[in-house]
């Protein structure tokens, strides 16, 4: 029997309604999402304002501690990942770049990585792959390789996504050292490092185990200066200022710089990272297996020996 009145309106969705949708359940909230996209916030608002309308249902509840699902939302960001694994996918195959040893290659790592591993290697990358230019992010977040924000990363740290293929190059490793200058006025530390004037991580910084150890060891210096930055750590010890410990792959490079003997520090993993659909790249291929076999030969100077 026919029902009465017009069909229901099938709901037309915009991928970009999409796209605002998952940032602002990956961000919790409007301010973070527009930060993430660069995008007002406002705008952002708007757009779910007018999915929420188009679908005749409401997505996310308004609680005080940010933007939650709600059950019809959680289903509509669910489907918006797997459409936008699908868009991504589309996308590394149909690059038109990725065909051969030709465009960008973008590495994200550390400062010390960068300067001590990767940008000394270029001549010898350049000279064995004239088509493929590498560009190096020393980002102080943590880059998205599914979302294209980098093709390869150098990481300190094992990769728990699914989607990324992680591979051990080594260890690196982590020394003592201070300027001659400094050595000749203050002399050799000794237990505790007593007088003597230590550069230092900031306080509340203990996120690797090469913070508490440089403190146990050094616990009756003098503390200059705190600094997260290896570049900074490194310049103010080469200037003087006291005694550092500082990533050996790149403290060795420093002319300015002795290693100080002492017991050996912790060292930290460091990983070959890529997206399993990028991995298939020829020119990603490429600078990947580059980066292994230069990690094997640099194996003892990565690790400080």
């Amino acid at each position: 029997m026919a029902q009465d009145g017009p069909a229901p309106k099938e709901a037309r969705l915009d991928w970009d309604d999409l796209r605002f949708a998952l940032a602002v359940a990956d961000a919790g909230g409007l301010s973070a999402a527009g930060r993430a996209m660069r995008v007002d916030p406002a705008t952002i608002g708007r757009r779910l304002d007018g999915l929420e309308a188009n679908l005749l249902c409401k997505l996310f509840h308004r609680r005080r501690q940010g933007l939650v699902p709600t059950p019809a939302g959680a289903k509509l960001i669910a489907h918006a990942r797997r459409i936008e694994e699908e868009v991504r996918a589309v996308g590394f195959e149909m690059s038109a770049e990725d065909r051969g040893l030709t465009g960008t290659v973008v590495i994200t790592t550390t400062e010390p990585i960068a300067a001590g591993f990767v940008a000394p290697a270029l001549p010898e990358f350049e000279a064995k792959h004239p088509g493929i230019a590498v560009e190096v992010k020393t980002d102080i977040r943590t880059l998205d390789l599914g979302r294209r924000e980098a093709d390869i990363a150098l990481r300190l740290a094992r990769p728990t996504q699914g989607d990324l293929r992680g591979r051990k190059l080594g260890q690196v490793g982590y020394s003592l050292y201070a300027s001659r200058a400094y050595l000749d006025r203050r002399g050799q530390p000794s237990a505790g490092f007593a007088g003597h004037l230590l550069i230092d991580w900031p306080v509340d910084y203990t996120i690797i185990p090469q913070v508490p150890w440089l403190r146990r060891v050094a616990a009756e210096a003098t503390v200059v200066l705190c600094s997260n930055s290896a570049m900074t750590r490194r310049a103010a010890a080469a200037s003087g200022a006291g005694i550092a410990l500082l990533p050996s792959i790149l403290a060795d490079l420093d002319p300015a710089l002795t290693r100080i003997a002492s017991e050996t520090a912790p060292k930290q993993d460091l990983w070959l990272v890529t997206h399993r659909d990028l991995a298939r790249m020829p020119r990603i291929r490429a600078t990947l297996e580059f980066l292994a076999a230069l990690a094997k030969r640099s194996a003892k100077r990565l690790a400080g020996e």
